[in-house]
């Protein structure tokens, strides 16, 4: 007979090892992180560690043993940590404004069958227990990544399921659209060390280290003019709503390097990053929902059957602070069909949202980064 202290004993090394197990598995994949959000300039102090981010829990039904299973409970939580990986590395290690998650919580039950669901930031995962006792098989990683870019944790009535596309933070538009902004963003890196290099201040980061007037023989007279002319050919100046060279003209060295230290800052902050693809997502919503498409269908005869289909996104969210600095290319639909006949048959399928639409949204991202830097400084 199982003693109520045998049983306090036993939950809590089922807890520590759970604990455990999922303190491992998150700081194993919290070093792939970070190498790759290296790779995309992404300075590692401004991504918090995994295992500070997200929780992984385990939880068992009724009647169910640890031992026979432990194994395959270890490789359920490092598949989730894998997930996870992959999720902060999408996001830049940021929190997301549109569908954000913060733990996995896998249900392991005696009955019932495998489910995946969604509440409040937390991935759901019911596992039936023949799944792992008999078939030796957990919820792969694959299975992760192939469930959740499906939006099988959404109800399939719910509005979010047919804009899934545009909002998952790993779907293909906001991977697409940050895969480009990450390029423009490095090559805006590349020409600022290069400014620095060429007057020999790229090594003039510290503060004690800034020149203090214009008189300083380290820095060449020709330094404001490179730097004017470096961010009038990087920034779309009439956007910008200033005259570049007359703003920085009377700015001293200590200044302008100040101004190219914040500005380098923000092009690779992730927060931001995070943040303009947000307001891109949402701006093409606001297009999507403008859409001037118009149908004009007319037919003639005994037999008539129609089928036209047309799918848009209603989300009602904010733009926020970049707005201006996002354009999205107008679609406009215009379908006319006149048909005779004895037996008339028409299908036409409007969907307005579209995996290709990535392409006609543009981001002027380097020159959002300058205002934001102009303003703080």
């Amino acid at each position: 007979m199982t003693t109520t202290s045998s049983l306090t004993e036993i939950l809590d090394e089922f807890h520590n090892f759970c604990r455990e197990s999922t303190l491992n598995a998150l700081r194993t994949q919290d070093i792939e992180v970070r190498e790759a959000l290296i790779r995309r300039q992404i300075p590692p102090q401004k991504v918090p560690r995994l295992e500070s981010t997200y929780t992984i829990l385990v939880k068992l039904g009724a009647g169910i043993t640890l031992r026979p299973i432990r194994p395959l409970i270890i490789r359920q939580i490092e598949a989730a940590a894998a997930f996870l990986r992959d999720f902060q590395i999408g996001v830049l290690g940021q929190r997301t404004t549109l569908f954000q998650l913060y733990e996995i919580e896998i249900l392991i039950e005696k009955n019932g069958r495998l489910t995946v669901d969604y509440s409040a930031g937390k991935l759901i995962i019911q596992i039936p227990v023949w799944r792992l006792r008999v078939l030796k098989r957990p919820f792969t990683y694959q299975d992760f990544r192939q469930a959740w870019n499906r939006g099988q944790h959404l109800p399939k009535q719910s509005p979010l399921n047919k804009a899934w596309w545009l909002l998952n933070p790993l779907g293909e538009f906001r991977s697409n659209l940050k895969s480009t902004l990450i390029l423009a963003i490095q090559k805006q890196i590349l020409g600022l060390d290069k400014l620095l290099l060429r007057f020999g201040l790229l090594e003039a980061t510290n503060e004690e280290q800034l020149i203090m007037g214009n008189q300083d023989p380290l820095v060449p007279k020709s330094f404001r003019q490179g730097v004017i002319a470096y961010l009038k050919n990087a920034v779309n100046e009439q956007r910008l709503g200033v005259d570049l060279e007359l703003v920085l003209e009377s700015k001293d060295d200590r200044t302008l390097l100040q101004l190219l230290r914040q500005y380098k800052n923000n092009l690779t902050n992730p927060e931001n990053i995070e943040e303009i693809i947000d307001v891109a997502t949402l701006t093409l919503q606001d297009s999507i929902r403008q859409d001037q498409s118009s149908v004009d269908v007319k037919m003639f005869g005994f037999v008539n059957v129609g089928n036209y289909h047309r799918i848009d996104v209603e989300l009602n969210l904010s733009a926020g602070y970049w707005r201006k600095y996002v354009d999205v290319i107008q679609r406009n639909v215009a379908i006319k069909a006149l048909q005779f006949g004895l037996i008339n048959v028409y299908t036409i399928d409007d969907i307005t949202v579209t995996p290709n639409f990535h392409r006609g949204v543009k981001l002027d991202f380097e020159t959002a980064a300058l205002e934001k830097t102009m303003k703080e400084l």
